[in-house]
């Protein structure tokens, strides 16, 4: 495994019927820090493919990405079950008490944290889970479309203001606050995550994009649609076209972005 760019990569000898192509990029955008991690593995289990995005002070975020991923894929490594639903809720619990865990060289908590979304593809049957704010999409017949949420407090103000607990003044008084996650890999106790018990029949052709939210909070989801139908034929760069996008309309506070694209075949 390469523990350098925070990109984790295994392949063990399997040969599915259907197959996957899978293509990466991750630029760091104008930070010091490069706080994203992703990985992918195919095994006798299926594939697993992850994004993890960091948070924390000076390099903080990165330790706890990274640990993130790698903990994943190791433990995914070592699975002897094929009850997949069960493995990735227990395993994201695991990641959250180890993040939260994490000290400093004095000893101190170091108080980072990660977002996290997964993928696992088997048999053209696809499950996955996701904590925070980073993203899955499904490109199915040149639409893309989003199967998980953000775990923001934008989330927890709409459903307050859907259920009356909350009044239209209120709701906007608390708007200032929408971007912070309500979810996320360190809070020690985490219970808000997307995931489904049934699995999506992927059909041939379906892309699978995992993103961190520097793509989605830097080009729209009509934007990021289009480059993946330009590049339809040239799969391969679909995911460098998607970073060089990013970083043509770069802002002074650029986040890092990074864009993992399944293919199934």
């Amino acid at each position: 495994m390469n523990t350098t760019d925070q990109n984790y990569s295994v392949t063990e000898e399997y040969t599915p019927q259907h197959r996957l192509e899978i293509t990466a990029s991750s630029v760091i955008g104008t930070r010091k820090y490069q706080q994203d991690s992703y990985g992918s593995i195919e095994t006798e289990q299926g594939a697993l493919a992850l994004i993890c995005d960091g948070m924390g002070g000076l390099q903080g975020g990165e330790i706890a990405s990274a640990l993130a991923v790698r903990m994943m894929l190791e433990d995914y490594i070592r699975l002897k079950t094929e009850d997949i639903p069960a493995f990735l809720k227990r395993n994201v619990c695991e990641i959250d008490r180890r993040v939260y865990q994490l000290k400093d060289e004095y000893g101190r908590q170091l108080g980072a944290g990660s977002t996290l979304a997964a993928v696992h593809i088997k048999d053209g049957l696809m499950r996955w889970i996701s904590v925070g704010d980073s993203k899955i999409y499904v490109f199915r017949d040149n639409e893309l479309h989003c199967i998980v949420r953000e775990h923001n407090y934008l989330l927890m103000l709409n459903e307050l203001y859907t259920s009356g607990q909350i009044t239209i003044e209120q709701y906007r008084h608390e708007q200032s606050d929408a971007e912070a996650l309500i979810s996320y890999l360190g809070m020690g106790n985490v219970s808000l995550m997307d995931t489904e018990e049934r699995p999506l029949r992927l059909l041939s052709g379906d892309i699978v994009l995992i993103c961190s939210d520097g793509l989605y909070k830097t080009l729209s989801d009509r934007q990021i649609e289009a480059v993946i139908k330009d590049n339809s034929f040239a799969f391969g760069r679909t995911a460098d076209v998607l970073t060089q996008e990013v970083m043509r309309k770069v802002r002074r506070s650029q986040d890092n972005t990074t864009v993992l694209l399944l293919k199934y075949i």
